[in-house]
């Protein structure tokens, strides 16, 4: 399943003029409130989507992550996927709190998240998949740290497999320090990870 821009899902209509207007104000309390009031409505997803990377005011961009959680929806799960891509920190870290509010749709996203080309992508998927609390999360990360090649993506996966407690953690945290043999840092992550892996 790859990721695409959010449809809509249910939210078939777009907003009226009046609305996209008031998203365009100079007044942050106007886009702030039109946002509010944009929340359930037709086209609301695309719309706040759309409008998040050009959303300066922190408080406009809270309310539409609201808007956002409060959807639920899985067109809604895939624009927030599409922004842990921006180039703002801000925005990323958004959008994956307000993704692992919706973990029934979030988990779809893993295996996409997990194969996107940027590494920095790939460790919101790891961050993501520690958010969801399913039995089948650990075998993801398992599955994923076989093939992982960069080491940022491979400290973040080591992190995420020393809390799992699954069969099979410990081999793939041994495969992933014999990958990188010369990353000290790495190195460090992995022996963490199986320390707390024997403790558990």
């Amino acid at each position: 399943m790859g990721l695409l821009k959010a449809s809509g899902g249910n939210f078939s209509p777009t907003p009226g003029v009046e609305e996209r207007a008031s998203l365009d104000h100079a007044d942050p309390a106007v886009r702030r409130r039109a946002v509010q009031a944009l929340a359930g409505e037709a086209g609301a997803v695309d719309t706040l989507v759309a409008m998040l990377p050009h959303e300066t005011d922190n408080g406009v961009r809270q309310a539409a992550f609201l808007a956002l959680a409060s959807a639920k929806t899985a067109a809604a799960a895939q624009g927030l996927a599409v922004l842990l891509g921006a180039a703002d920190p801000a925005l990323r870290n958004g959008a994956l709190e307000t993704l692992a509010t919706m973990p029934e749709h979030a988990r779809d996203l893993l295996d996409p998240l997990g194969r996107h080309a940027d590494p920095d992508v790939r460790i919101f998927a790891v961050l993501l998949a520690g958010e969801i609390h399913d039995g089948d999360i650990a075998q993801w990360l398992i599955a994923l740290a076989q093939a992982e090649a960069d080491p940022n993506v491979c400290s973040c996966l080591a992190e995420a497999l020393g809390g799992t407690g699954a069969p099979g953690a410990g081999e793939a945290l041994a495969a992933i320090a014999a990958r990188f043999p010369g990353d000290p840092f790495l190195g460090f992550a992995v022996d963490t990870a199986l320390q707390r892996l024997s403790e558990g």
